[in-house]
């Protein structure tokens, strides 16, 4: 279930969200958003979201509601922590954000905040408050941001997630053996070198694993040091 807080501001959230498609339900939370995600083996994990307007972010940050009252009351009842923030970055020839009052017409924001200074508060809050930060220009994009958060947390446990994992092989303008690009993904084996490399050891990536550090070491180009390093990372790969 995704609650949304019952009230002004963040209720506004609950009837799109729905409509999406998402288990959204009214409740009384110390968030805008919240939900129990699922954790590393499905640990139980609090998600909490503070949705902000641009301009009434300035004003929290100004009156230091946000980090002073609504940050802490985050921090004591989710593991994790976000702020979305909603609308486009207008600012003045000094710096000074504004926000849209007509087609082509500007005004300050109230807060009188320069656009440095938010983006410096932001980077704070995220490094030494563990606020967690996303940007949305619209409404629509806002409520996309909620929709990938809320899948990410409860569709599977979070080291089952991988997206971030992967072995880059740089595109080559001629074919290249599955021996050499097996092994020149090892730091320090150029594809070059994967060559002489190859010619040792016949082609045969198994001959490679096993292979001693001492007979690595015959090959030239290949040191005591970079020689120890592969063996490190073919022992890790056979755990």
């Amino acid at each position: 279930m995704l609650l949304v807080d019952y009230r002004a501001g963040s209720d506004e959230l609950l009837e799109p969200l729905r409509k999406m498609g998402l288990p959204a339900e009214s409740g009384d939370i110390p968030a805008d958003l919240a939900w129990e995600g699922r954790g590393e083996k499905g640990t139980p994990v609090m998600v909490g979201v503070e949705f902000k307007k641009l301009g009434e972010l300035v004003q929290s940050l100004r009156t230091q509601r946000l980090q002073g009252h609504q940050l802490l009351k985050m921090r004591e009842n989710f593991q994790f922590c976000y702020l979305l923030i909603e609308g486009e970055l207008h600012y003045d020839a000094k710096g000074i954000l504004l926000k849209r009052v007509g087609r082509r017409t500007f005004k300050p924001l109230p807060g009188h905040m320069s656009v440095l200074e938010l983006l410096k508060r932001l980077m704070v809050l995220h490094l030494r408050g563990g606020l967690n930060l996303l940007l949305a220009r619209t409404r629509q994009d806002a409520l996309q941001w909620i929709d990938a958060l809320y899948r990410v947390w409860t569709d599977k446990d979070l080291d089952q997630h991988d997206s971030h994992i992967a072995i880059y092989q740089a595109p080559t303008l001629a074919p290249v053996s599955e021996f050499r690009a097996f092994i020149s993904r090892i730091d320090g084996i150029s594809l070059r070198k994967s060559l002489s490399i190859e010619k040792h050891f016949g082609g045969s990536i198994r001959r490679a694993v096993n292979a001693p550090m001492a007979e690595w070491m015959q090959i030239d180009g290949i040191g005591p040091l970079i020689a120890r390093h592969i063996q490190d990372v073919m022992e890790e790969g056979l755990r």
